[in-house]
This record gives structure tokens, C-alpha cells and sequence, in this order.
């Protein structure tokens, strides 16, 4: 236990003790940070799980579209989320705590393939649909490289691991732990490449100052350990297993 976080536990007791971090989120591509129906499993959830026993305080996840999430916090439905600020819902009303996370979108490439640039990129490349990419991988698609689109992650690191394209582009925690759960080893597959990287806030109602000290005060010594998370975190209720050809 930290001692300073309990004498400020303490100290917000009265003012805290009847209310609840409600953090927004869906399972929809935040996998493995938080999923299931009710997100209740996930890497964001041992982490706020620690910050409940750390602080006293009560903490919640609550399943919400993206698209609803500046409707929750104006109707007081949630007063919390985890977000990139460029995508942070009521920017002007929340402050941002962190980050907590770097969000990180890596290339993986088969092996006996190790590009050195996103120019060395030649053959097919694995991709979510309607999903946004960089300008520097955007740029080589249809040229140098031949597109194949999956409708989730685990479609498309399948369709990845069965040869079917030489490249994909995925959060590289994502990626390490579907691999896992298909009992693959994600460092043949890892490269230099680095598509996108954002940093993720914890962002609370700036109404909400005793939420706010608190998890300032937990975040300014706590580092997320996701490589003693990761292996520990069960699948979720709707993924099938990876098939990979023999």
C-alpha cells in the first residue's frame, strides 16, 4: 500500500464515499483492455480493480456505443472514460488524467520478412474494414500492396496466420494476446513499423474534483505491468478459437 494514497483515501472519505468512477467503454475495439457484455475482464479493469482497493473508492465499468458517450456524461449516466483527448467526449468539461497507456498499432510481417520502412512493404497486407489508417500505410495500398479486409481482429490476425497475407497491422497488445490464447509465438511475427501511436487518458467530469485528486494521485506512481496482466487475462465469452491450417 502506498501511504500516501491512504491519507487521501482518508482524507476524501466524506466526500467521496457515495460516489463512483463510472467509466464508459465498449468491448468494440478495446480488446484486450476491457471486454465481455459487461466489462468486467480486461487489462484497464485489474488496473482501476487496484485503484478501488487502493483509494476506497467504488469503481464501475458500463457498456456504452461510442457514439453515445457525450449523451451518458451531460444525462449523468457515466462521469469517466478511457480516450485518446483528440477523441475525448465533451472535451471542454473533462480533464485528463495520464495517460495511463500508450495505445500502439504495430506492423507484424511473416516471417523471412523484416521491412526496414513502409516503402519495403510488397505483397498483400491483412486490414480492418472502416477502420482508419496512417497516410504512410494508406499510400502504399493498391500499389504495392494488395488489401484483404476482415471484419474484427480475430478475423484478421486468422486469416494472418493461415499466409493469407504477408502483413497486418494491429495493436500490438491486441496481437500479443489473441496469439496467446492461439498458443502462437507473437515475436516471430514483430517489426520495427510503427503505424499509429496515441497516448490514452483517463478523462473524469471536471465537476467531479475528489474523483480527479484521487486518481491523479494513483496514476502519478502506478505503471500499468501488462506483461504480468496479459497472460493471466481469460478469453472473452464470444471468441472462437483460431484455426490455423496444418
Amino acid at each position: 500500500m502506498r501511504i500516501g494514497l491512504l491519507i487521501i483515501a482518508a482524507f476524501m472519505s466524506l466526500s467521496v464515499s457515495s460516489q463512483t468512477l463510472q467509466i464508459m467503454g465498449s468491448d468494440q475495439g478495446f480488446l484486450p483492455f476491457y471486454y465481455d457484455n459487461d466489462l468486467n475482464k480486461g487489462i484497464l479493469v485489474e488496473v482501476i480493480n487496484e485503484f478501488t482497493l487502493e483509494t476506497g473508492i467504488k469503481a464501475d465499468f458500463r457498456p456504452m456505443a461510442r457514439k453515445r458517450h457525450a449523451w451518458a456524461l451531460e444525462e449523468g449516466l457515466a462521469n469517466a472514460v478511457f480516450a485518446n483527448p483528440r477523441w475525448m467526449p465533451l472535451p471542454d468539461r473533462m480533464h485528463a488524467v495520464g495517460p495511463v497507456l500508450t495505445w500502439r498499432d504495430r506492423v507484424f510481417a511473416q516471417p523471412g520478412r523484416q521491412p526496414d520502412s513502409f516503402d519495403d512493404l510488397k505483397g498483400s497486407i491483412c486490414l480492418r474494414r472502416w477502420f482508419v489508417y496512417s497516410d504512410q500505410l494508406e499510400r502504399r495500398i493498391g500499389n504495392n500492396l494488395h488489401r484483404h479486409d476482415a471484419y474484427n481482429a480475430q478475423q484478421m490476425l486468422g486469416m494472418f496466420l493461415r499466409k493469407r497475407c504477408d502483413y497486418i497491422v494491429m495493436n500490438e497488445t491486441e496481437f500479443r494476446f489473441l496469439a496467446l490464447l492461439a498458443k502462437v509465438d507473437s515475436n516471430r511475427y514483430s517489426t520495427q513499423l510503427i503505424d499509429a501511436e496515441l497516448p490514452v487518458y483517463l478523462g473524469i467530469l471536471k465537476a467531479e474534483a475528489a474523483l480527479i485528486e484521487a486518481a491523479e494521485a494513483f496514476f502519478a506512481t502506478y505503471t500499468i505491468d501488462v506483461e504480468a496482466i496479459l497472460p493471466k487475462l481469460p478469453p472473452p465469452d464470444w471468441l472462437a478459437p483460431i484455426q490455423l491450417d496444418k
